[in-house]
């Protein structure tokens, strides 16, 4: 079904080009398309927020598809977003692929015409079909429908030739980044195998095993090990956590003792804020949501179409943010394992309150859980601290942001919440997994450093000549 759709895709659109070429007089008109729209930065952002806004959606839908193995496959899409069209940036961008991912991509003939809109169509569409080969039937019509409908939109006066060149080029290049990410054994295809059920989490006091109500298996116990984009060894390595203890007057009962007290104030007094807060950060469950290094993807869009940030820029934002959404999953990943800190839920009940239990439920279920990993550091704080760092270093550390993502959403209250700045998000994002009961204070304030430490590495990068 997906080869079909896949080749189907490509067939209708070349089928309605030449047809609509057909109907030209015999004298054609001149297809040189120097020196308008050589510049990728001539155009809106419509193609990159449009395909943006389906990888959300296929990362809800498809199975497997957790929030590192998602923010990967965004890294990788976007990238070669980013790379099928750097060359029509007319001098103005560089292109990161020789340095500092040292991969070599194609390159387009110097004395030929592309149409940049055509050739990105292209990548996103045969990037976007190799990563999610599993997705469901219904977001496989919706890749080959956003395709189509982006197609026939920017090939008006373009020549059946430079149209079929630009996205001959975007495919190739997307072919090039798949081929590449495949070369990392503990990242391709993990949406097969998210949980090992070889892997056995190391038995002790105060050490992670699996949680109620379902004891599933860790999530993805060697995603540590996947090959990061930009960051290096140093840019993951944060403090150990708060020492294990269950002594009232340590540190970490006390703070044991706070997820407990916020979790259950929301619980007893429903019209708190602290529910919204934390019903408004979930995003835990698919299909009911996007992934909590989607939602940060989401937030960009709202930002990029706010902002009319032009093609180029726009594509540049989201390889940027993606890269490092997945490269903060792998050193979140990696301490988690490396730390293994039991979740809140487990010490709670054997210190303090039997009966207790987290706030993570979503409305269509009847349990409350805890995520399937170690509790140390937080996942959400880490996305959260490396996406507002990099769109910061765009829009300004001041920027005002409603935030849409889950209006007119029925499950739970989703009214737009407005913040005055990008750190407020990331610290409410981060501290509102206290109050949903799944984390420390110790693993949010761990998570913030190393979300920022691997957005100064992405920052550093010179996109921009």
């Amino acid at each position: 079904m997906h080869n079909l759709l896949q080749s189907l895709g490509g067939t209708i659109f070349l089928f309605l080009l030449v047809c609509s070429f057909s109907q030209c007089s015999v004298e054609e008109p001149d297809y040189n398309i120097e020196p308008l729209y050589a510049d990728a930065t001539a155009f809106d952002n419509e193609i990159a927020v449009r395909w943006n806004s389906v990888m959300n959606e296929l990362e809800r839908y498809t199975t497997g598809y957790k929030s590192p193995v998602a923010a990967r496959s965004m890294a990788y899409i976007n990238v070669a977003a980013y790379e099928a069209i750097v060359q029509g940036m007319t001098g103005k961008y560089n292109s990161i692929a020789s340095r500092p991912l040292r991969l070599p991509v194609p390159q387009i003939s110097k004395n030929e015409a592309y149409f940049w809109p055509l050739v990105l169509n292209s990548c996103y569409k045969y990037a976007i079909q190799s990563f999610y080969p599993t997705a469901p039937s219904e977001q496989q019509l919706i890749i080959i429908q956003t395709y189509e409908e982006l197609s026939l939109k920017y090939s008006q006066n373009i020549s059946p030739a430079t149209a079929q060149r630009s996205i001959e080029f975007g495919r190739q290049v997307a072919e090039t980044f798949y081929t590449w990410s495949k070369e990392d054994q503990a990242g391709d295809a993990a949406y097969l195998r998210i949980s090992d059920p070889s892997y056995t989490p190391p038995a002790g006091e105060g050490l992670w095993q699996a949680t109620i109500p379902d004891y599933a298996p860790a999530v993805l116990p060697y995603w540590g090990t996947v090959r990061p984009f930009i960051a290096e060894q140093q840019d993951f390595a944060i403090d150990p956590p708060v020492a294990y203890s269950t002594d009232p007057g340590s540190r970490f009962y006390k703070e044991a003792k706070y997820t407990h007290d916020q979790a259950l104030k929301i619980r007893e007094n429903p019209s708190d804020e602290g529910l919204w807060i934390a019903q408004f950060w979930s995003d835990d469950f698919s299909p009911l949501t996007f992934t909590p290094a989607g939602r940060w993807t989401a937030i960009a869009s709202q930002m990029i179409t706010a902002e009319n940030v032009n093609l180029a820029d726009a594509v540049m934002l989201y390889a940027k943010l993606s890269m490092g959404l997945s490269d903060a999953a792998v050193g979140c990943w990696q301490n988690k394992f490396k730390y293994n800190v039991l979740r809140p839920v487990d010490y709670i009940r054997h210190t303090m309150d039997p009966d207790w239990n987290t706030m993570m439920k979503p409305e269509l279920v009847d349990e409350y859980y805890s995520p399937a990993t170690p509790s140390y550091p937080s996942e959400h704080a880490t996305y959260g601290a490396v996406a507002t760092t990099i769109l910061a270093a765009y829009f300004g550390d001041q920027y005002r942001l409603t935030d849409r993502c889950h209006e007119g959403r029925i499950e739970f209250r989703s009214d737009p919440r407005s913040f005055l700045n990008l750190k407020d998000m990331a610290d409410e994002n981060a501290y509102s997994r206290m109050q949903i009961g799944v984390c420390y204070t110790f693993d949010a304030d761990a998570g913030l450093r190393l979300g920022h430490q691997v957005a100064f590495s992405v920052n550093k990068i010179q996109f921009k000549k």
